[in-house]
């Protein structure tokens, strides 16, 4: 069994996961505002939102799959 760095696992985490659901409620909050002056551009802005909620999904899917298998 391996052993786990929790510094490492902290740093990833921030660094990747933390870092990319910041970036994401930033970006909704001026979509809310943009949503109420701009529709147009809103539905484009949460087009592109939506997939980059996926990506950091599948990214925090991709470190718990490594955590698991460090296990």
């Amino acid at each position: 069994m391996t052993q786990l760095d929790p510094d490492k696992l902290a740093n990833e985490l921030h660094d990747g996961v933390v870092q990319e659901l910041s970036a994401l409620l930033l970006q909704l909050e001026t979509y809310q505002r943009k949503l109420e002056t701009d529709p147009v551009a809103a539905k484009t802005d949460f087009q592109r939102i939506k997939t980059q909620a996926r990506q950091t999904l599948k990214s925090l899917r991709e470190v718990i799959a490594h955590l698991r298998h460090t296990e």
